[in-house]
Parts: C-alpha cells; structure tokens; sequence
C-alpha cells in the first residue's frame, strides 16, 4: 500500500472512530485494531493536511425546509409562556412550556422547603 493509500485509508478510519463516539479501546477491540497503532495514526493524521488528501471530497450541509423556517418564525414571533421567579438579586427560575412536570414538581417542592 502506497504512504498516500495509508494516509486516506487511517483518516477515514480516525474519522469513523471520532464519529461514532466510542472509546479507543471499545473502538479498537471491534475494528481488531491495535490501541498503539490508532493513537500513532491518529498523531500522525494531526500533522497531515486534510485538504491535501481529499481535494475534491464534496461537503454536504443539511439546509431547512421552507415549512421549518416557518414553523421557526411562527414560533418566535409568539409571546413567550415561560414562567419567570425571581427569589432574590441572585435567584431567577425560568419554566419553560416544555419542562417536564417531575422537574417542575421537584422544583416546587424545593421551594417550598426553602420559604
């Protein structure tokens, strides 16, 4: 295998590796691949060039539908239903429509401890 198959063969494994969010070890014993030799490629990748690998690899972004920028300003025009306590200059709680009630139940139940 030629340094440049090397190189693109370990980048897309590395790249596979941090995409799947996985230790090296737990990475490494499902890919029978030796911890030392993926921290080695992993350093060595550090001081490569990306750009110098992949000239033309495409980059793809996900762009909103026009429905979700819609539901966005709808959502951002309407006045907001978050409830606000301040206790003091310090304390401020702010409840959103979308907290869950066992939070909202355990933030009451702390304020009433503390009144």
């Amino acid at each position: 295998m030629k340094k440049e198959e090397k190189i693109l063969f370990w980048s897309e494994r590395v790249q596979e590796f941090y995409s799947n969010g996985q230790t090296y070890r737990t990475w490494c014993q499902e890919h029978q691949v030796p911890v030392s030799t993926m921290s080695y490629w992993i350093r060595k990748l550090k001081n490569v060039n990306p750009v110098s690998v992949k000239e033309d690899a495409p980059v793809f972004a996900k762009m909103p539908t026009e429905q979700e920028l819609r539901r966005k300003e709808l959502v951002s025009s309407q006045p907001s239903s978050s409830i606000h306590i301040f206790l003091n200059d310090s304390i401020r709680i702010e409840i959103c429509p979308s907290c869950p009630s066992e939070l909202l139940s355990a933030i009451i139940k702390e304020l009433r401890h503390h009144a």
